[in-house]
């Protein structure tokens, strides 16, 4: 069977100007381009951009899959909007990384794992079910950082015994929605060690109290938000929604070292 690698960028803050459709069209005659989505299929031979580099510049979210074991989602987040303090902590060299550009930071789950099973023969419609997570993420919403961890190590503790910092469980793992569950299926992530996580997860209700905190925003900065909204300014609900969170005092994640012989004892 001949190979089969699949690459999926999506725009979805704003709609790719005339120029950046010719640059991306000149990558590939294999590319199939809209205003917003770009996807390249190969058989043979491989992609001759930098998926990173096309990411930060045009895109905001990326997938790519390959029929050897390789799957991967890059998601590209405007600086002023995400916390990077907070994203480090479920990092693991080599398979899940954050690096900061002038403007952006990008976020870059690469699972490199053999055993993942099935001969893939399409792409399409993989990525659809978990572009919500970009807007969870940047809501503070973390657990699929915590799964990809969780597959992460397996595979790290595969080829290195040692211990693992392992970031606190976040909230609501026991309560999974679609664009999760999507994102388990596409990493193959295992459902034993979910189930062994959960555990830990509190149950953290949805936050709509934040509204009643509206109040307590000065006139002025009411007025600033409104008028951004009348300018369709992007991502304004979650710059209003950190703003609230601040008046709540969250307080910050905390991480546990455990050893790695009691986190996965059946590998």
């Amino acid at each position: 069977m001949s190979e089969y690698q699949y690459y999926e960028f999506l725009a979805l803050d704003k709609p790719l100007t005339a120029t950046e459709k010719a640059d991306i069209e000149s990558l590939s005659s294999r590319v199939h381009i809209t205003s917003n989505q770009a996807t390249f299929v190969y058989n043979y031979g491989d992609f001759r951009g930098n998926p990173q580099e096309v990411l930060e510049k045009c895109f905001d979210i990326m997938l790519y899959m390959a029929n050897w074991g390789s799957r991967q989602l890059m998601f590209r987040f405007p600086k002023s909007l995400i916390d990077v303090a907070a994203l480090e902590p479920y990092c693991l060299e080599d398979y899940i990384t954050v690096s900061t550009k002038r403007n952006s930071v990008i976020l870059d789950i690469n699972i490199r794992d053999e055993d993942i099973s099935g001969w893939i023969e399409s792409g399409e419609g993989c990525l659809s079910g978990m572009v919500s997570l970009r807007d969870k993420i940047l809501q503070g919403d973390y657990r699929c950082l915590y799964l990809a961890w969780l597959k992460a190590a397996t595979i790290h503790f595969d080829c290195e015994e040692e211990d693992l910092l392992e970031p606190s469980v976040p909230p609501n793992l026991d309560n999974l929605s679609g664009s999760l569950s999507s994102f388990i299926e596409f990493f193959e992530i295992d459902q034993d060690l979910i189930a062994s996580s959960v555990t830990a997860s509190e149950f953290q209700q949805e936050e709509g109290e934040l509204e009643d905190l509206i109040p307590k925003l000065s006139e002025r900065e009411r007025n600033d938000f409104l008028v951004r909204l009348l300018k369709g300014e992007s991502h304004l609900g979650i710059q209003l929604t950190h703003r609230l969170r601040e008046l709540t005092g969250k307080r910050e994640s905390m991480l546990i070292v455990i050893p790695a012989d009691v986190l996965y004892p059946n590998y």
